[in-house]
């Protein structure tokens, strides 16, 4: 993997940080910089929905349905 050289200003406090995390892990600040931003390009998980959507209207006149089981976890 070729690799290009590039110029980041960071402001104090982060760039002490991140060579605190770099001394303290014995790793590269540039290599630490790299993992993060593989992180953070990588795209998010689909949001997973409401697991308690699908019950809904198991709650009939303020009490819960007989098939309240069956709406929350299936058959």
């Amino acid at each position: 993997m070729s690799m290009k050289r590039t110029t980041v200003f960071l402001p104090d406090p982060l760039h002490e940080s991140l060579r605190q995390e770099a001394f303290r892990t014995r790793v590269s600040m540039a290599e630490i910089i790299r993992l993060r931003l593989e992180l953070g390009a990588r795209q998010p998980d689909k949001p997973r929905g409401d697991p308690l959507a699908k019950a809904e209207g198991a709650v009939r006149h303020g009490r819960l349905s007989q098939d309240i089981d069956e709406a929350l976890y299936g058959d």
